[in-house]
């Protein structure tokens, strides 16, 4: 009769290993008790993680238009970052900036307009 819950046996890498056992120590738990409470956290990823790897098996069709999605997601979240990281490394320290204005460029055109913070130097 086969086990409700099948034991495995696990080889961790060396970083891993060392981190177990400061958890072990740590928190008093079990270095398997630590690793099947990870599993049973990871759980949701690999659920999706299955279902995606079947829909790609039953439908190749489908995984380029997938890919494509994922490739313009990250094209976009990744140039909103840069927008961001601009903005914050363009605006001046010190200073809020006004309300309404959340580009680094049009409180710049504020400013030379006379609309901007009084130059007191």
């Amino acid at each position: 009769m086969p086990a409700a819950r099948p034991r495995m046996h696990v080889t961790p890498s060396e970083a891993s290993s060392r981190l177990l056992g400061e958890l072990s120590k740590l928190t008093g738990r079990g270095q398997a008790t630590i690793v099947r409470e990870l599993l049973d956290e990871a759980v949701p990823a690999m659920q999706l993680a299955v279902e995606a790897l079947r829909d790609m098996k039953k439908r190749p069709d489908r995984l380029q238009a997938a890919m494509a999605r994922f490739s313009a997601r990250a094209i976009n979240d990744l140039t909103q970052a840069q927008l961001d990281l601009d903005s914050a490394m363009n605006a001046k320290p010190g200073r809020k900036p006004r309300e309404g204005v959340s580009d680094a460029r049009a409180a710049s055109r504020l400013r030379k307009q006379g609309m901007g913070a009084a130059n007191t130097g």
